[in-house]
């Protein structure tokens, strides 16, 4: 989560988010299928700039609690600033060790928490009896491709193929892998919430993700590093900028994404 630590890639994120709906729709989605009730106590693991924690305080009444850990500082520092009050908390690291969650959380994140299984079996360990863990990844990170949208790039393949033909480019973005070199797969991720002792129930949703939000999200330093070289974050905006306009703009795709909720029995 080190590469996280950084002012501009918090900020390029946060500009994402107030910018596009991507991560407040699959926010929405993930809270409603971690049914948090009035009262809960949530841990929300790699927590970002809080939108998750944000999406289930709306959940919660006046006697809930949110604990967002956060590793990354820069992240930590913008979330504190934007979400705060008495019925949050921020931590760099998990201090707690005992059963104590109703719901944990985690948005879009998980696949960074590794070794993954030995992370489930943590997460798995921090709830009360009939609590949930509830997460949710882009299907793409799970090497299942995406659904083509609209538009003259339904696939929204243009733009990397344009930046990625570029002199300072390194390499093309590609779907996460683990440390070891291994994709992650949906099968896995269930069979080690199984091995954790959960029940589990997996469900899916998609969104739709167009060129221009597309575009945004390039501009997170983390998320274009592989790219380009040696080209500062608004060097990199600016060269994606560019590239934006000789794309067709109108152009859309099917983002699918997967989510599991994993209750303690």
């Amino acid at each position: 989560m080190s590469v996280w630590d950084d002012p501009e890639t918090a900020s390029y994120y946060e500009s994402f988010c107030q910018m596009h709906p991507r991560y407040r729709r699959a926010n929405t989605i993930l809270i409603s299928h971690a049914h948090i009730e009035p009262g809960h106590r949530v841990l929300d693991v790699a927590a970002g700039t809080g939108r998750t924690a944000e999406a289930a305080l709306s959940r919660l009444g006046d006697r809930g609690r949110v604990l967002c850990v956060e590793p990354a500082a820069a992240m930590r520092a913008l979330g504190m600033r934007r979400l705060h009050g008495p019925q949050v908390q921020w931590s760099a690291s998990l201090l707690e060790s005992e059963a104590c969650f109703d719901r944990v959380l985690c948005g879009a994140a998980i696949w960074q928490l590794e070794p993954v299984h030995e992370t489930l079996n943590v997460l798995a360990g921090l709830l009360r009896k009939g609590g949930a863990l509830c997460f949710n990844i882009p299907a793409l990170y799970l090497l299942e491709p995406d659904e083509p949208g609209g538009g003259s790039d339904p696939l929204l393949l243009s733009l990397p193929k344009l930046l990625f033909s570029s002199r300072d480019s390194e390499a093309a973005p590609e779907a996460p892998r683990s440390s070891a070199g291994q994709a992650l797969e949906a099968g896995s991720i269930s069979g080690g919430l199984r091995s954790a002792g959960l029940r589990v129930q997996s469900w899916t949703f998609r969104l739709r993700l167009t060129q221009e939000a597309y575009a945004s999200w390039l501009k997170i330093p983390v998320v274009s590093d592989g790219m380009f070289r040696g080209l500062k974050p608004d060097q990199r905006a600016r060269r994606i900028d560019q590239a934006l306009n000789l794309v067709d703009r109108s152009a859309w795709k099917w983002e699918r994404w997967r989510g599991w909720t994993a209750w303690k029995p």
